[in-house]
């Protein structure tokens, strides 16, 4: 998974690109144009939601054993995110177990997998777009010391150099433990996690438990169309401070979301003004391949950021997601999506914005 943070990629931006599904061909704005004349939007960010179990370090596993372990009651979300680093077939798992006297009730709320793949991007974005279909809950009643596995109830089997990523939304009524694994394809899955060892991190300290992985995020003011102006917002910046902190539960030292993955972000906005807008977003960081929500008009709409597998490699480039109606108010929702860069930046455009294209 790559991580450009906001303050290396600043400079990077010079031109913006529209995605033509029809056409079948990516379209860059010169980039002597540099992106449309905006100004930056502010926003009130609210944090809510579930206790975020992050696993992503080692991404590249090389040895079987355990990747990531906490204990949580209540809303949990889990991220995970590796990589079959050996030359021989493993197995991924993730077990939950009640270690309390009283049944536990355990309910799978969400989720999006996806995987084994060597296209790192194609997997994060295809992943998301499970994730945010419908909700399909699934409830199991775990007794004193019993265990269920999340991946197909046996793991996965994951080849060499192949990914499997996803996110798992839950609840659970007592606590579990949950534990994410790399063990042998004929290992017993229960009998590993109590005898395996701790993997240590790798080069890039992601891992941890973080509380409230919602970023919900009002804009101050309504986007005054009628003017004509472009507006900004920066989201998933380096800069910004609002990486999620929690607690490596593994060794109990600190940990900070670097990217925020896992986190879902809500981002409401108010169109003021009888000129039709659309709504953009630019991957500042470099490549990214994700999919969003947009909510407005009391539907809702999953789109693919974007249409072609991936885009954003010199951070130049834009995507256009929709036209908004005019004194509308909708809802977009993302989430940093497993091997892609970060920050990005929403546009919100006069839908009548026009930008010179050169064909790819």
């Amino acid at each position: 998974m790559k991580k450009i943070l906001g303050n290396l990629i600043a400079a990077c931006m010079c031109g913006f690109l529209l995605n033509t599904p029809s056409a079948g061909l990516a379209q860059a704005v010169w980039p002597q144009q540099g992106v449309p004349d905006h100004q930056q939007l502010r926003a009130k960010v609210k944090a809510d939601g579930p206790r975020l179990l992050f696993s992503d370090s080692p991404e590249m596993v090389y040895a079987t054993g355990i990747l990531y372990r906490d204990t949580l009651q209540g809303e949990g979300r889990l991220f995970f995110h590796h990589v079959n680093g050996t030359s021989k077939l493993k197995k991924l798992a993730i077990l939950v177990k009640n270690n309390g006297l009283r049944p536990a009730s355990f309910t799978v709320t969400r989720s999006g997998i996806d995987g084994p793949s060597h296209d790192y991007q194609a997997v994060g974005k295809k992943s998301q777009e499970y994730y945010f279909a419908d909700e399909k809950p699934h409830t199991t009643t775990l007794g004193f010391g019993k265990t269920m596995e999340l991946l197909g109830g046996q793991g996965t089997l994951l080849p060499p150099d192949k990914l499997l990523t996803g996110t798992i939304d839950f609840n659970s009524d007592r606590p579990v433990e949950v534990t994410v694994l790399m063990c042998e394809p004929q290992s017993d899955i229960e009998l590993f996690s109590v005898l395996a060892q701790q993997l240590p991190m790798d080069e890039h300290p992601l891992r941890g438990t973080f509380a409230k992985a919602d970023l919900n995020y009002t804009l101050q003011r309504p986007i005054e169309t009628e003017t004509g102006t472009g507006y900004a917002l920066l989201l998933a910046d380096s800069q910004t401070g609002e990486y999620l902190r929690g607690i490596d539960a593994t060794t109990g030292l600190p940990a900070e979301n670097y990217g925020n993955y896992g986190v879902v972000y809500n981002v409401d906005y108010k169109l003021k003004g009888d000129k039709p807008y659309e709504l953009w977003l630019n991957p500042w960081g470099g490549m990214f391949a994700g999919v969003g929500v947009l909510e407005q008009g009391g539907e809702r709409k999953l789109i693919n950021i974007p249409d072609i597998p991936a885009f954003g490699r010199l951070g130049e480039e834009g995507f256009r997601i929709a036209t908004l109606e005019p004194n509308s108010e909708g809802r977009f929702t993302w989430s940093p999506p497993g091997a892609s860069n970060l920050p990005i930046r929403l546009f919100w455009l006069p839908a009548d914005y026009k930008a010179p294209h050169l064909h790819d």
